[in-house]
């Protein structure tokens, strides 16, 4: 990942939330706080979900707000929290990565295909849940995990 789009800020290791929506709006004040988005969007992450879960599979969600809520995107980034218990998407979807976007025009397709390629290295996602520290999470993902 584009160390310009994820500063080593906008990374948590150790979180634990008490259910995906408090997880979802963890991952929006990040953005928020990176200066990537205004605060409407947060809420616009848990819309997004609640319409349509946003657990991608292998352990990993990517938390994104609706085609309406893109009117309050600064600028492309992310945000990513690690969750080593896991918080519960429903249906047997447990998320111990959540990996939170906000992109302007066609930028997302590029990090969706980042990210996807991150959740079928099993090998590269177990050192993500792994790191230690927000340094370490950030190191791994920005030279590839």
């Amino acid at each position: 990942m584009n160390e310009s789009l994820l500063p080593v800020g906008s990374c948590r290791v150790g979180a634990a939330f008490p259910d995906r929506a408090a997880a979802i709006r963890a991952c929006g004040r990040l953005l928020v706080e990176s200066g990537n988005v205004d605060e409407p969007y947060v809420e616009a992450m848990v819309e997004r979900d609640a319409a349509s879960t946003v657990y991608v599979g292998n352990g990993v969600a990517v938390p994104h707000g609706t085609k309406a809520s893109t009117a309050h995107i600064r600028r492309t980034g992310l945000a990513v929290v690690q969750v080593p218990d896991g918080v519960d998407f429903g249906k047997d979807r447990v998320a111990r990565l959540l990996v939170a976007v906000a992109a302007l025009g066609d930028e997302h397709m590029d990090l969706l295909a980042e990210i996807a390629e991150l959740c079928a290295d099993d090998d590269a996602l177990a050192r993500l849940l792994a790191a230690k520290s927000p340094a370490e999470l950030h190191a791994l993902l920005t030279a590839g995990a």
